[in-house]
C-alpha cells in the first residue's frame, strides 16, 4: 500500500534550488543513437503542479508523485514524434525503444526536482553529479522477454541514485508497481543486500521460468504498491526500489510515440559533496 504523507500545490512556484551545480546539468548525459543533445521549446515544470509524497511498503520508502508536472506536455509528445529517432539500446534490459530527450527538459526538471529530493530523502551534504534522460516506449512482446525482464528489478543498489518516470501516454498503458521479494523480505536493495537478492532472484527464475511481464503473481514477489499512469504525471523514487512497469498483456503496445506507452525516464545521481 502507498500512503500520502505530505501534499503541496506548487503555486506560485516549486521549491527554489540554489545547490544544483550548473556544470552537472550541463553535462547531463542523454542516451541517443548518435550522441547528440537536442533542445525543444517550453519544457518548464508547471507552477500549478500538485506534489504528493507517499510512503510505500513495510519499509516506508518515500516516493514523490507530481501531477500536472509540465507546462506543455503535448509539446513533448510532438517532439518525440517529429524530432527524434527511437531505437533499441544495446546491452540494456529496457523492453522497448529509447530516444534522446530535449536538453532543456533535463535542465529544467533536474533543477526543480533537486530540492525536493534533498528534502524528502534527507540527503545531507551531497552534490548532484549526473542527470541522464531518455524518451522510452515499451514495445517488446511478452514472449520475447529475456528472464531478467520477467521479474521486478532495480536500476542500481546505490542509495544516492534516483529514477523518475514521466508518463506521456494515456492511463490504460499502466503505471509502475513496487514489490517485496518474499524469500528475503527486501523491498529495496542496498549494496549489502544485493548478493542475497541476486541468489533468491536466480533461484526463483530457475524454479518458475515464464515469459510474462512482472505481475502480482510473479513467483517469490508480492506487489506492495501500484502507481497508476496519468498523462503528465511524474513519479520519483530511489533506484534501488524493487519495481516494474505495469504492462497489461491484453493491451497492444505499438512502437509509436503518438499511440504507445511513451514515458520520459530520468536518472539523478548524487555523490558526497567532497568526493
Amino acid at each position: 500500500m502507498a500512503t500520502i504523507i505530505a501534499r503541496t500545490r506548487c503555486a506560485p512556484r516549486w521549491p527554489s534550488c540554489s545547490r544544483a551545480p550548473r556544470r552537472a546539468l550541463d553535462r547531463a548525459a542523454i542516451a541517443a543513437k548518435d550522441g547528440r543533445m537536442t533542445t525543444a521549446p517550453d519544457c518548464r515544470p508547471a507552477d500549478t503542479a500538485v506534489i504528493d509524497v507517499l510512503a510505500i511498503g513495510a519499509e516506508r520508502s518515500p516516493l514523490i508523485r507530481i501531477d500536472g508536472a509540465t507546462t506543455d506536455p503535448q509539446a513533448l509528445v510532438d517532439f518525440a514524434c517529429d524530432a527524434v529517432a527511437f531505437a533499441p539500446v544495446a546491452g540494456n534490459l529496457y523492453p522497448g525503444l529509447r530516444a534522446p530527450m530535449p536538453l532543456d527538459y533535463v535542465r529544467a526538471m533536474a533543477t526543480r526536482l533537486d530540492p525536493l529530493v534533498r528534502r524528502v530523502y534527507a540527503l545531507g551534504d551531497v552534490r548532484l553529479a549526473r542527470a541522464e534522460c531518455f524518451f522510452s516506449i515499451v514495445a517488446t512482446p511478452a514472449a520475447a522477454l529475456v528472464p531478467l525482464q520477467t521479474v521486478p528489478h532495480i536500476d542500481t543498489s546505490d542509495p544516492l541514485h534516483f529514477a523518475t518516470v514521466h508518463y506521456l501516454c494515456p492511463p490504460h498503458f499502466g503505471g509502475t508497481a513496487f514489490f517485496r521479494q518474499l524469500s528475503t523480505g527486501y523491498e529495496a536493495i542496498s549494496p549489502d543486500r544485493e548478493p542475497a537478492w541476486d541468489r533468491a532472484r536466480d533461484a526463483a527464475l530457475a524454479e518458475h521460468p515464464h515469459a510474462a511481464y512482472p505481475s502480482p503473481d510473479t513467483a517469490d514477489h508480492a506487489r506492495i504498491a501500484a502507481i497508476p499512469a496519468a498523462f503528465d504525471r511524474l513519479i520519483l523514487y530511489r533506484s534501488n526500489a524493487l519495481h516494474a512497469g505495469i504492462i497489461d498483456p491484453a493491451v497492444a503496445h505499438p512502437a509509436d510515440p503518438r499511440t504507445g506507452r511513451l514515458t520520459a525516464t530520468m536518472f539523478l545521481a548524487y555523490r558526497p559533496a567532497h568526493a
